[in-house]
């Protein structure tokens, strides 16, 4: 259902509100998967992500998603509310399952107790699916890419997983601007080549290393 679902429903949407332009090597056949890493801009970066992926690896994809808005919309409170407002939010436990069955989403703190989704990641790629994470573990105002936060290098080191970097380009502009998607000609999604690190390398050098390959790819020109 969850395949079918992003396959003839979120996929052709993304086409036609966005239409973003893909920029993506031809991805090597791999035997394991993925943690695929990008920046976070809008609501809307998985399935912008998951556009620019090939079918094999897009259909087979576990998303990690702040643990506090997912725990926002399970008890009835909406995430993007102003602060110190505690707010009503009635569709939030529809939309929790919406995003945990279809988009198969899980959480994963901002900063500490990182853990206990750590294991749901492993498990996940243990059963054969790549796995999506924003590093910056925040929305960018203006598409400026955030300091990634360290729990990325532990997750890097804990899985030996390969990691695939992402840039989506356009998005903060379009949000400065308040300007709409609808084929604005703006989105592109720049995909790089599958990174692999060594046992030895530090936390901290992983997530400099990411940081840097996911700011080449939002900067880069072809």
């Amino acid at each position: 259902m969850r395949i079918a679902f992003n396959e003839a429903v979120i996929r052709p949407f993304v086409w036609l509100l966005a239409k973003p332009k893909v920029v993506a090597p031809e991805m090597p056949h791999l035997d394991q998967p993925l943690l695929i890493i990008a920046n976070h801009v809008t609501a809307y970066d998985g399935p912008l992500v998951q556009y620019a992926l090939p079918g094999p690896m897009r259909r087979r994809i576990a998303v990690a998603m702040a643990g506090d808005m997912l725990d926002d919309y399970l008890h009835f409170r909406n995430p993007d509310r102003a602060p110190g407002k505690r707010g009503f939010y009635p569709v939030g436990p529809l939309i929790y399952l919406l995003l945990t069955a279809l988009f198969n989403v899980f959480p994963l703190p901002r900063r500490r107790n990182f853990q206990a989704s750590f294991v749901h990641a492993g498990a996940a790629m243990d059963r054969g699916y790549n796995v999506m994470v924003f590093p910056e573990g925040t929305r960018s105002a203006d598409g400026t890419l955030a300091r990634f936060r360290g729990g990325i290098g532990l997750l890097v080191k804990q899985s030996g997983a390969m990691v695939l970097p992402v840039g989506l380009r356009g998005l903060g502009e379009l949000k400065v601007a308040r300007r709409g998607w609808f084929r604005s000609g703006k989105i592109e999604v720049h995909a790089g080549k599958p990174l692999r690190f060594a046992p030895e390398e530090t936390e901290a050098a992983i997530a400099e290393r990411l940081h840097a390959e996911v700011e080449r790819l939002m900067k880069s020109s072809s």
